[in-house]
């Protein structure tokens, strides 16, 4: 895709709290809503509501909320071209079947499809000034990397974030005639609090990773519990898969939208 080598970049942060971007001399990125995976007594940030649905009934579908539009749609992803992803598992076993698997759920939901690069070694430093400073330049266009607890909060701390997450995700999106476009995204998890593996529950492994790829793909958080996208002090722990809000969320960012190239 021509906009990923940009190299002045629109940025946003997703966790189940917003999180500031790094402060940098002559920083000229613009950040969006973030939000990562919260722990489950995580507050509910303000900016935050359902969105409703087309026909005005706001129990049509569910809620959902685009982490930024420009005009009338949604920054998403081009769903005519496969999204490359690289996993740095930082030597934590047993995630990548998970994250196989919430990929091919984002694939059946959106029609866009994820392309394996391989193995990374990057940091999320690393990552994030490569994407921001040099586009992807035919490497992965998603990073995904798994952290100890402590390597974890010290992300945090370098993102000046001390509110409790458990994982986040930050979306990189094109300025000028490509701002309507995602081509960049990094996943962080925190391996200790995600340990329990597969999808039994909403902080298992699983949905924890589906979370953050909706994150990745456009959506932001709301406040109905019975979405995967929710954020708030009252979950529904049952909830392990995408909700009908999610789901139509999703829906609108994927190849039913159409073709940006």
């Amino acid at each position: 895709m021509a906009f990923v080598l940009l190299t002045v970049l629109a940025v946003g942060f997703s966790a189940l709290a917003v999180r500031s971007i790094l402060g940098e001399p002559g920083d000229q990125a613009s950040p969006g809503g973030t939000s990562g995976s919260p722990t489950p007594s995580a507050t509910p940030p303000s900016i935050v509501s359902p969105s409703p649905s087309p026909s005005g009934s706001p129990r049509l579908f569910g809620a959902f909320r685009f982490l930024k539009r420009v005009g009338q749609g949604p920054v998403r992803w081009d769903p005519c071209e496969s999204i490359t992803y690289a996993i740095n598992t930082g030597g934590v076993a047993g995630v990548v079947a998970d994250l196989r698997r919430a990929l091919r759920e984002v694939t059946r939901v959106t029609g866009v499809r994820f392309q394996p690069a391989g193995v990374s070694h990057e940091t999320f430093l690393r990552a994030y000034r490569r994407m921001r400073y040099g586009g992807v330049n035919r490497k992965a266009e998603l990073v995904v990397i798994w952290v100890d607890h402590e390597a974890y909060q010290e992300i945090l701390r370098q993102l000046n974030d001390p509110r409790p997450s458990i994982a986040f995700a930050k979306t990189m999106a094109g300025l000028y005639g490509n701002r309507d476009q995602y081509f960049g995204g990094i996943i962080v998890v925190d391996e200790d609090a995600t340990a329990e593996r597969g999808f039994a529950y909403r902080y298992a492994h699983g949905p924890v990773l589906l979370h953050e790829l909706g994150h990745i793909m456009g959506l932001d958080h709301v406040r109905d519990p019975n979405q995967l996208m929710y954020s708030g002090r009252h979950p529904n722990v049952g909830i392990r898969d995408y909700g009908t809000g999610d789901l139509e969320g999703l829906r609108r960012l994927g190849v039913d939208a159409g073709c940006l190239s």
